[in-house]
């Protein structure tokens, strides 16, 4: 057993890091403790077992101590690291905003997909988007299209400040007009109505009851507020549904995340609002279907 006095090089501090994170339970332990190593060293992971017996300095042993105790208590990694990647772009997080996901990447390529499709030939297209958290989606779309004006915009400052820094970062602000306010009241003034190309979204989809059950790293640091979508985790699909009416173009799509049960019903409010057909669900690599996608009818 490596104890905390006996951490001084490369090989000792990994071995003692993962005896940590494995009592407590932590998933990947020893990927956890390569990366956070890694952040430490500022170097490369692959250097940390190229030169596994290097000595670290007391200050970087007590920084990646104090790390190292943070994600045992479960903090996720990336708030820690302060750093996701997304769409093979690199985006800040911290606990202002939801943590980006893998699966989320299906969403802005499904948009992608249908931007470069016959329909929107060297077209300049509006987009807009509710909820930007990191504002990840957005960038995305602005940094993989070249003619492209994006709304978007979020209930929370704290997402908006951060938001903010990622856009400047990725030299998107004369694409991306960030806005603050709820749902698409906050549009007003800086769209126009019925022109607006895709829709997206990836809004709070979390039941209450699932709330309850979900794993510590998510119910006790992602913001609620990015996760709970009321009593059945629709409620703000269906003011989606019917607010992106006013908003789309003939023609125009719906592009929106959803929880992995929720597919049909979803479909139903879609199709129950009357103004949306070529309703589509597409499943994620685990075969989950993951992405609706509608148009507004002409």
């Amino acid at each position: 057993m490596i104890h905390a006095q006996d951490v001084n090089t490369i090989r000792n501090s990994l071995k003692w890091a993962i005896a940590i994170l494995k009592r407590s339970n932590i998933e990947f332990p020893e990927v956890d403790a390569g990366t956070l190593l890694a952040y430490v060293l500022s170097c490369k992971k692959t250097n940390l077992y190229t030169n596994p017996d290097d000595t670290i300095s007391d200050t970087n042993i007590s920084k990646y101590k104090e790390l190292i105790y943070k994600r045992a208590s479960h903090v996720p990694l990336q708030y820690i690291t302060r750093q996701v990647e997304f769409m093979s772009l690199d985006f800040i997080v911290d606990e202002r905003v939801l943590i980006p996901r893998p699966e989320t990447e299906i969403l802005v390529e499904t948009v992608l997909s249908k931007a470069h499709d016959n329909e929107f030939p060297n077209k300049h297209l509006l987009i807009m988007e509710v909820g930007t958290g990191s504002g990840n989606i957005a960038i995305s779309l602005a940094k993989n299209l070249n003619n492209v004006k994006i709304y978007t915009n979020d209930i929370s400052h704290d997402a908006i400040t951060l938001a903010k820094e990622n856009i400047k970062i990725h030299d998107v602000t004369d694409k991306v007009n960030l806005l603050h306010g709820d749902f698409f009241g906050s549009f007003i003034g800086s769209a126009e109505k019925k022109r607006i190309d895709f829709i997206v979204s990836n809004p709070p989809y979390v039941t209450e009851a699932e709330w309850h059950e979900l794993e510590p790293e998510v119910k006790d640091n992602e913001p609620r507020l990015a996760l709970v979508g009321g009593e059945d985790g629709l409620c703000f699909y269906r003011r989606i549904i019917k607010g992106a009416v006013d908003w789309l173009k003939p023609g125009g799509y719906l592009i929106i995340e959803i929880g992995e049960t929720q597919a049909n019903s979803v479909i139903t409010l879609m199709q129950d609002d009357l103004h949306f057909d070529n309703i589509e669900a597409i499943k994620d690599l685990h075969g989950k279907e993951r992405i609706i996608s509608a148009q507004r009818k002409s």
